[in-house]
């Protein structure tokens, strides 16, 4: 069975600049970069989680910006990228790995957590325990960002079936894989009773010669009850 590890140590996988929508994400709700060292500051914020953390680019991001980060990750080639990467900025970013559905962290640690591309990449089961696990190491009043792969995604039904709206990836670097895709009803499920959400988006990109392949991605903002 390919495993996380597979994929990032063929070099696939890295990543080196942030999300451009948890840059809007903390422009929007955190703070606002003004000058090359003021900001415009939304709420106050100590501590950040980058959940899935891959190489660590977004716990880099805000690292940079004075905020206590961490990452985790189920790769331990990754989570020794994103050491070596951090420890060559000269940041302190608590990197660990383990798993989405029991965090090592202590209850209401954090102040912010983002997921970029991270619960669509398991089971249903798995990423409502995740979210669970990331309500409680949130704050009261929290915010988390979510981004999860959309059912109007061009690569919907791509695959082996291996449960609903659910499929193991056939090609390509993820093949072996599982990738899941939400529909609406699914978000509001996997959000309902632990985080109020404060916006969401539909993301899509359409590519190919005649705009047919789309991506579509829903992107979330919430608040920890």
């Amino acid at each position: 069975m390919p495993s996380w590890d597979d994929v990032y140590s063929k070099n696939f996988m890295t990543m080196w600049y942030p999300n451009e929508d948890i840059i809007r994400f903390c422009s929007r709700l955190i703070q606002k970069q003004l000058t090359h060292d003021k900001y415009d500051v939304k709420r106050p914020v100590e501590r950040v989680l980058d959940l899935g953390c891959g190489n660590g680019r977004h716990a880099v991001y805000f690292a940079r910006q004075g905020f206590a980060a961490a990452g985790i990750d189920v790769s331990e080639q990754a989570i020794e990228w994103a050491k070596d990467w951090a420890k060559r900025e000269g940041l302190d970013i608590d990197f660990r790995t383990g798993k989405i559905e029991s965090l090592p962290f202590e209850n209401e640690i954090f102040d912010v957590v983002v997921s970029h591309g991270v619960l669509d990449h398991v089971h249903m089961e798995t990423a409502r325990k995740a979210a669970g696990e990331v309500r409680r190491v949130l704050r009261p009043q929290g915010l988390l960002y979510c981004d999860l792969r959309s059912t109007e995604d061009y690569e919907f039904g791509v695959g082996e079936l291996a449960g609903q709206n659910t499929f193991v990836v056939s090609e390509g670097y993820e093949r072996g894989l599982v990738q899941h895709f939400f529909s609406q009803a699914e978000t509001e499920e996997l959000f309902d009773g632990l985080f109020r959400i404060l916006y969401s988006e539909i993301t899509e990109l359409r590519l190919g010669p005649d705009f047919q392949r789309k991506f579509s991605r829903w992107v979330f903002a919430a608040e920890s009850l």
